[in-house]
């Protein structure tokens, strides 16, 4: 009897942490190392989504052979090449609202204070994941 009390409390407190991790939940990420994909990499193998994972305009190709031994699945992944995006930011805004994609990843110059709680407002109302890279 005691045990199966210990196990329920165990349980409810686990899900009020996963309650609390979800109401405080970043969903933007900026970085302005542009070779640091850790963070990235991690969240997409964590994440459960089947929504798409864009790439908004890469300096490069994504190398797919490296996201699959990375345990991504690359058929989930879409690019716009950059030289089919003529606007980044208004690309990457309207992607945000269209609640397509599970983690939508883009370069720009700079992201100010305002631009990111805008981004974040788009994020969490189609529960998408971004991850901004910058140009330092």
């Amino acid at each position: 009897m005691l045990a199966n009390y210990v196990q329920i409390k165990n349980s409810t407190s686990s899900l009020t942490e996963l309650y609390a991790k979800a109401i405080n939940k970043q969903f933007i990420n900026v970085s302005y190392e542009q070779q640091n994909f850790h963070d990235l990499l991690s969240h997409l193998n964590e994440d459960s989504d089947p929504r798409w994972i864009l790439f908004i305009a890469p300096p490069g190709r994504p190398n797919f052979k490296f996201l699959q031994q990375a345990g991504i699945d690359k058929s989930r992944v879409i690019t716009l090449d950059a030289d089919k995006v003529k606007d980044a930011l208004e690309m990457l805004k309207s992607t945000l609202k269209s609640n397509n994609y599970a983690t939508v990843v883009s370069w720009l110059n700079n992201v100010d204070n305002d631009l990111k709680a805008e981004l974040e407002t788009y994020c969490k109302a189609s529960e998408t994941d971004c991850f901004v890279y910058c140009k330092q």
